[in-house]
């Protein structure tokens, strides 16, 4: 079987400026999800912030249809959730437009509806802007000097947009799943858990790359043929003209991008499809599997900033730090770069 390290992609920022718990209690990670919308405030469909505490977004989705007594193509979400954290995230349930429904009713010890509007229209998955992360990192030992300096250089060049652990499963099960699944090109009944699993592939993939990129010292710089993605957007472009976009790359406002491979062909070209091409050689019969279940090829920014980040201690020894990151970026990609995570609680679930 095909090989793909896990959780020794390489920092930008190089060694860690030390060592910390992470998750030593539930109220350790709190995050909050912000949607690209305002509600419309009137429609068939209930939109529900909810805390969950210690319950992952699918069991959330299964007390909701199990309260309104629905179908489960009734609820919405935005995206998944990490299980173990404090997190606020939006849901939307579709009832007939004369049902009225008490929604301080389904409150129990895992989840509270926290606000209750109405929309014209289901949730749906990517519909997030960006989630603000509370996070407390205890018994921190090291230099907290380097500690700054990290943050500082991450502020100007990002840092890499790598999938979360939580991306492979315990232990990395579910890239073990999927790789066979591949290779012994298995029939699979349950197809969100095959999606799932070639997710995770996939993802593994793409961190492949960015590591790549990072250990030949080129993330912090557009090279020629980089498809790059618009900030904040998903639209993106082919870089023709390296000297005319530089400008865009150092004021942020375009990422380079890297592969999520699948059926189809990259877009990238010239110097970075040399690149590419000799990140992926080595797993070629990989991508031909995942291109013949009928995955698409699709890109991914390999960086990203995070914003508004504030840094307080506590003990003089617990670290607290703020901050807020698009959607589809990991906090623990972030957290990485600045210290070695000593996990005490590992999650199966996307975030």
């Amino acid at each position: 079987m095909v090989e793909l390290s896990l959780y020794n992609w390489a920092r930008f920022t190089g060694d860690p400026a030390g060592k910390a718990q992470f998750r030593s209690h539930l109220e350790d990670f709190i995050v909050e999800e912000n949607l690209r919308f305002e509600p419309s405030n009137e429609g068939a469909h209930h939109l529900l912030y909810i805390e969950k505490r210690n319950v992952n977004t699918d069991i959330v989705c299964h007390k909701l249809r199990r309260f309104a007594d629905v179908k489960p193509l009734d609820i919405g979400y935005a995206g998944k959730k990490d299980r173990f954290a404090v997190a606020r995230q939006w849901f939307s349930v579709q009832l007939p437009m004369l049902r009225e429904i008490n929604w301080q009713e389904f409150n129990d010890d895992e989840v509270k509806v926290l606000t209750a509007t109405r929309h014209d229209k289901k949730l749906r998955i990517g519909a997030v802007k960006s989630n603000q992360f509370k996070i407390i990192l205890r018994d921190f030992n090291g230099d907290r000097g380097l500690l700054e300096e990290k943050l500082k250089i991450i502020n100007q060049h990002g840092f890499p947009n790598y999938f979360g652990e939580q991306r492979f499963g315990r232990n990395g099960d579910n890239l073990v799943r999927g790789l066979d699944i591949l290779e012994s090109n298995k029939r699979f009944k349950n197809r969100n858990l095959q999606g799932l699993l070639f997710s995770s592939v996939r993802s593994a993939l793409f961190n492949h790359q960015v590591s790549q990129r990072v250990e030949q010292c080129l993330f912090n710089q557009l090279l020629e043929g980089d498809f790059v993605q618009l900030d904040g957007s998903e639209s993106g472009f082919l870089v023709e003209n390296l000297a005319k976009e530089d400008a865009r790359y150092h004021e942020n406002d375009i990422h380079p991008c890297a592969s999520l491979p699948g059926r189809g062909r990259t877009p990238v070209n010239g110097q970075c499809l040399i690149l590419e091409n000799q990140s992926l050689v080595e797993y070629q019969d990989v991508i031909e599997g995942l291109a013949k279940k009928g995955l698409n090829w699709e890109t991914r920014s390999i960086r990203v900033f995070p914003k508004n980040v504030t840094l307080s201690w506590h003990n003089n020894k617990d670290l607290e730090i703020s901050f807020s990151l698009p959607k589809g970026a990991f906090a623990t990609s972030f957290l990485r770069e600045l210290v070695d995570l000593q996990i005490v609680r590992r999650d199966e679930d996307i975030t």
